[in-house]
């Protein structure tokens, strides 16, 4: 009898994976990673559990890998679209205010600050929080060096963003915290033209 070797071949994934960290993404924004569960999971992205595992190894690894996709499909984005090259005070104050509207204004809030405020300094949730807060602060710096001459208003946006995303989540966004942005943002305007 001839002994022969089995060659294993990896077999290539029979679904969309974009959509798959897609909709993985959403259920942890909307439920928080502890209660989401995988029965939730197989529900969201139609996929069993075997193939979550066999793709993502577990939920932490799945977590991981929908964190990154929200980096990359949508915090990215966003921050290019209001916070560019060529992006005014202005530009960035609406960036603010679409904190009041679709699809942030939903009481799901930000995967981003969601994951910060659930799991803290948990290692899985450290670097793609880190990322995403340092890429609100990676625009933020060249935009206010132009409009105004220094970064030192960089922490204090970073924190009012995030703060408004916390209010966003716990659904208690108001009007008043709309007029915060609209107050902020005239002494940021103010500063401008004494540098002018």
């Amino acid at each position: 009898m001839i002994a022969t070797e089995s060659l294993s071949v990896a077999r290539p994934r029979s679904f969309d994976e974009n959509a798959v960290l897609a909709a993985a993404m959403h259920a942890f924004r909307r439920e928080g990673y502890h209660r989401t569960s995988v029965t939730g999971l197989e529900r969201t992205t139609g996929l069993r559990a075997s193939s979550l595992y066999n793709a993502y190894g577990d939920k932490a690894g799945l977590f991981r890998r929908a964190l990154d996709h929200y980096l990359a499909t949508f915090v990215a984005p966003r921050l290019a679209a209001y916070v560019g090259p060529q992006a005014t005070l202005e530009d960035l104050e609406g960036l603010f205010l679409s904190l009041f509207e679709p699809p942030l204004d939903d009481g799901f809030g930000c995967l981003v600050t969601n994951s910060a405020t659930e799991l803290g300094g948990d290692p899985l949730a450290v670097p793609g929080v880190a990322a995403g807060i340092e890429a609100l602060a990676h625009h933020l710096d060249p935009m206010l060096e132009r409009e105004l001459g220094s970064t030192t208003d960089t922490g204090t946006l970073v924190l009012l963003y995030h703060g408004l995303l916390v209010l966003s989540r716990a659904g208690l966004l108001t009007d008043r915290h709309r007029q915060a942005v609209h107050t902020e943002f005239a002494r940021l305007r103010a500063r401008r033209e004494e540098a002018q």
